[in-house]
């Protein structure tokens, strides 16, 4: 893998903070027509994002693999609304469906009133970053365990936890982290492979 990845964004619809939206909320000419363009256009991978209240963007981007052969898609998820053990499962098949086109871009929440609208009721950011840090000790054990694992921690416990379906590639499904607090760094820089930040000033 490079140094420097170009990585765009497929919304579900034709809108923006400057285009208000006319057709439906989740339209397939729009993600589709904006995937391939992506690829026509040399990006390395485009993000799907995740929100309470949006299309799901697993689901999203399984149909963007579809329509496109070289695009890349790295998928928002928010650890807390879906087992650790299921989403590494789904995020692998995907990964083989693909051939390796998947990457996981782990979003712990910064709004609690929104989380809440999933039923994430967990308002203190600290302990959503120590539950994020749990969740991806399970996703990545089931995706490099050989033989079922348990796992004990505060938020998460498995027993003889095991996934028959592994990624497509040896070194596995990269992971990417969003998040600036100093929870979030510490949570960062265990688990990530790429840390993701806004394009912000240096302070």
């Amino acid at each position: 893998m490079s140094d420097i990845e170009f990585i765009g964004f497929i919304s579900n619809n034709n809108s923006s903070e400057t285009i208000v939206r006319q057709g439906p909320v989740l339209d397939p000419v729009h993600i589709e027509t904006v995937a391939k363009a992506h690829e026509n256009a040399g990006f390395d991978r485009a993000l799907l994002a995740f929100h309470s209240t949006s299309p799901d963007s697993l689901q999203v981007a399984q149909h963007v693999l579809g329509v496109t052969s070289r695009l890349n898609v790295l998928i928002a998820q928010r650890p807390g609304f879906t087992a650790p053990t299921l989403l590494a499962r789904q995020f692998a098949v995907l990964d083989q469906f693909s051939r390796g086109r998947v990457a996981l871009h782990v979003i712990t929440g910064g709004n609690a009133a929104e989380l809440r609208q999933d039923g994430n009721t967990l308002d203190d950011k600290s302990e959503r970053y120590a539950r994020t840090s749990e969740f991806l000790d399970i996703v990545r054990s089931q995706w490099t365990s050989e033989k079922p694992f348990s796992y004990a921690g505060k938020y998460y416990q498995v027993e003889n936890a095991f996934a028959q379906v592994k990624p497509y590639r040896k070194e596995g499904i990269r992971i990417y982290f969003g998040g600036a607090s100093d929870a979030a760094i510490d949570v960062a820089g265990r688990h990530a492979d790429t840390y993701a930040l806004w394009g912000e000033s240096y302070a």
